[in-house]
Order: C-alpha cells, then structure tokens, then sequence
C-alpha cells in the first residue's frame, strides 16, 4: 500500500501543479484583454472633463486680448488714472489763477443812485449825503494794478508750479500702479487658466483609473472596494475642476476692474513665454529706483513748493503797493437847486477820470504772519520726513520683488524636477496597478502627487512673472514703456 499512495500523491501533485500551470496563462490573458480594451476605450472616446454645472452649457465666444492690448486698454479706461489727471489740470488751473494778480484788473462798473447817495471816484457807492440826489447814473472802467508785493505772489507762483509738478508726477505714479494691477491680474488669469487645464488633465486620469478598477472588477480580478474608492477620487477631482473654473471667472473679474471695465467678459488670453534670465545686482537696481520712482520725484516737487510758501509768507511783512485808475460818465436826471430856490445844478453830464496809488504794510497781525511762516516751516518738515519714509518704502519693494524673483527662479528648477519624478512615478504605480503588483490606494497617490508638483511648477513659474512685473514697478522702469 505504501508504493500505491506514493503514486496517488505524486500524480495528484502533478495534477494539481498542471492545473496552475494552465490558470497562470489564463490570468495572464485575461489581464492582457482587459488592458488591451481599457487602452482601446480610453484611446476611442476619452472622459469628458467639463463639469456638470456647465455640461449643458454653450460656450460664448471670447475675444482675444494680449499683453500689450490690456495694458493699453487699461490706461484708456481706468478711472484712476483719470482722477490723477484731472487733479493735474485742476493744479494748473490754480497757477494761473494765482499768475493774474500781476496783470491788471479791468472791471467794468454801471451804477445808478438815487436819494441821499452817490457814486464815488473809485466807482464805488457812498450815502450820507447834505443833500438829496434824485437819480445818479454813471458807467465807468476800474483798472487795479499790483505794482509789487515784495515777493509774495511770486513764491506762491513758484510754489503752486512745484505743486502742479508734483500732481504731474503722480499721474505717472497712478499709470505705474494701473500698470502693475493690470500685469498682476493678466498673470493670474493665465495661471488659472492653466490650473483648469491641470484639473481636467487630472480628471482624465482619475476617471481613467476609475474605469480600469471598473474592468476589473468586473472580471473579478479587483474588489468593489477599489471601484468605490476610485469613483471617490474621480469625484474630487471634478470637485476640483469646478473649483478652478470658478477661480477663473473671478479672475477675470479682477483682470477687468484693473482695466477698468464694468463688464464680465472672458477672453482668449496671449501665452507669455517664460524667459528665465539673470537677475541684476540689488545695489543697481536700488540705484534706478530711487532714480526714476515717480513718487520720489514728486516728494521733491512737494519739498520745493514747501520751501516757497515759506518765502511768500515771509514776504508778507514788507506789505504791498497798488495802482488804481478809473473814468466814467455820469448824468443827473434833473437840475439841482439850492435851499432859496436858485439852480446850483443843471444836471446835464459829465465826464470824468482819476487815478491814485496806495502802499500798506502791517504794522501789527496779532501773530498772523507768524504763524503762516510756522506752518510753512512745519509743512516742509512733514514733506522732508515722508520722502524719506517713501525712499524706505522704495527700497523694500525692490528688496522684496528682487528676493521674489530669485525664489521663483530656484522653485522652477525644483518644481520641474518634481514633476519629472512625479510623472514617472504616476506610470509606474499605474503598471504596477495592471499586473497586480499593486494597489489602487498606490495609482491615487502618485496622480496626487503628479497634480500638486504640476500645480507647485505652474505657480512658481507665474509667480516668477509676476516678481518680474513687480521688481520693473518698484524700479520705475515700466511705466515709460506707454
């Protein structure tokens, strides 16, 4: 009995090892058909990526709009910009204003009294008169001519055109800052543009992999585990999307108010090519900053217009001296008689000229003048202190777009190198997946890990232009460009 049920074992040995040796290739030809017609579905009619909320949706047409064409667009729209200019023009106007009080003032005067008033020299009324008048009618011409104020109007001349230089200069420090805000906001609808690209990249893969586990599961190869936790990860996904297609239009939101529009358009942006380049020295561009800066440039203008009022209000101690001229033409309505009843008056017409001249100067103001000349001193002091406090600021913008732009420029290459790996990591765990090296926990992982390092690239390398735009404002190199 011993030989026999050696025999038996062995042969059911061989039986058993024959059977494996048969369901290995089975399996082996099962996983090759399911990949083969995964591949083939995949390749035919790839998983739509839109999200449900715009499914059914038409998409309106955009219009193009470059780099250049926003930046333009915004300087002609920008309500900011128009505000700068106007308060220009308002400066200007107050020079001229200030510039009459050196030529002479011509008035025209018409005055008609009558009962115990007249019309005096200089074409003014009086009353009070001994004897009553009945109509007194006069059309003249009053010349007044400022002869000299030591000084006064001239330095607040002077000041006021430092003022109007320093509004100047904010004009192009506005159009620098809607340069700047269009730039910013231009950069951040193309970075959107690519996270919704990124998103719907990873939706493809997750409903790719969700459609794997699918198959499998159906030939019983996988478990109802690795579908439900695919068709979770495809969900997030497409939560995902949805996410980044809003920050899309409120992105471009954002790129219209900088350009100063009311609308809610969207547009087919310009592609920016990305140009890593050198980074200049801090110390240069430090230099052209507080160069070129229009702020500093106004800050000196308001520094000049302080220092001018101080001059005019010093000059009012040394008072001023006037001219004045007149002519007219008075007519009486009726002749004038004396208390006894004989005519002093035919009351006929007259014509008639004069001129005179006045010097005044003050003798006591009660500390008026003072103070003026206080104020002033006080007020260049404040413009002093905040030019130095806006050269701070200056520095520390270019210092911190400068730092900015060198991380950015370091993330790249970083951010590039991960999503190499990361990418190679997503196909390996992905083949893995298909011959059951592996587990569907491991395919989700690495896409994760594949759309944070796309996601990490796609930000430094915004964030690279974005540091470019910033360090050219803080500079003041940009805005001479339009």
């Amino acid at each position: 009995m011993q030989p026999d049920k050696i025999t038996n074992a062995s042969s059911d040995h061989e039986s058993k090892a024959g059977d494996l040796s048969l369901r290995l290739p089975v399996f082996l030809l099962v996983l090759w058909a399911i990949s083969l017609s995964f591949s083939s579905v995949s390749a035919a009619s790839p998983p739509s990526s839109p999200s449900r909320s715009n499914s059914n949706q038409e998409t309106p047409k955009k219009s193009s709009l470059s780099w250049d064409g926003a930046i333009r667009l915004a300087l002609a729209k920008q309500p900011l910009l128009k505000i700068a200019q106007h308060e220009a023009l308002e400066s200007q106007a107050v020079v001229k204003q200030i510039e009459s009080a050196n030529y002479p003032q011509i008035t025209g005067i018409y005055a008609n009294s009558g009962g115990n008033t007249r019309v005096l020299a200089n074409l003014g009324i009086s009353g009070s008169l001994p004897k009553p008048v009945t109509t007194l009618t006069t059309p003249g011409l009053r010349v007044d001519l400022l002869i000299t104020d030591f000084g006064h109007t001239a330095h607040k001349i002077l000041s006021q055109k430092s003022l109007t230089a320093s509004a100047e200069k904010a004009v192009l420090t506005t159009k620098a800052l809607v340069i700047l805000n269009t730039e910013q906001a231009y950069l951040n609808c193309l970075k959107q543009q690519r996270l919704v690209d990124i998103a719907r990249q990873v939706l493809m893969e997750r409903e790719l992999i969700r459609q794997q586990a699918e198959s499998y599961y159906r030939h019983q190869l996988r478990s109802k585990l690795d579908l439900d936790f695919a068709s979770v990860e495809a969900n997030r996904a497409e939560l995902v999307l949805i996410k980044a297609q809003n920050d899309l239009r409120a992105a471009f939101a954002a790129l219209n108010n900088a350009m100063g529009l009311q609308e809610s358009a969207e547009y087919m942006l310009e592609n920016l090519t990305l140009a890593v380049q050198p980074v200049p020295p801090l110390e240069s561009l430090l230099k052209d900053a507080l160069i070129k800066r229009p702020e500093l440039l106004g800050s000196k203008d308001r520094i000049q217009a302080a220092e001018e009022a101080s001059k005019a209000a010093k000059a009012l101690n040394y008072g001023s001296i006037t001219a004045i001229g007149t002519t007219g033409y008075t007519w009486w309505s009726g002749p004038e008689f004396s208390a006894k009843g004989s005519q002093t008056n035919p009351g006929n017409q007259l014509g008639w000229w004069g001129a005179g001249g006045t010097s005044a100067f003050p003798l006591y103001t009660g500390g008026r003048i003072e103070g003026q000349i206080e104020e002033t001193g006080a007020r260049k002091g404040e413009v002093e202190a905040s030019t130095r406090s806006l050269t701070n600021d200056v520095v520390l913008q270019v210092t911190q777009a400068f730092l900015s732009r060198l991380t950015a420029k370091q993330q790249i290459e970083v951010a590039e190198e991960k999503v190499a790996h990361a990418r190679e990591a997503l196909t390996l765990a992905r083949e893995r997946y298909k011959v059951g090296l592996g587990s569907i926990l491991d395919v989700t992982t690495a896409a994760a890990d594949l759309l944070s390092a796309e996601v990490g690239l796609a930000e430094s390398q915004y964030e690279y232009q974005a540091s470019e735009a910033a360090l050219a404002y803080a500079t003041g190199t940009e805005f001479a460009r339009y």
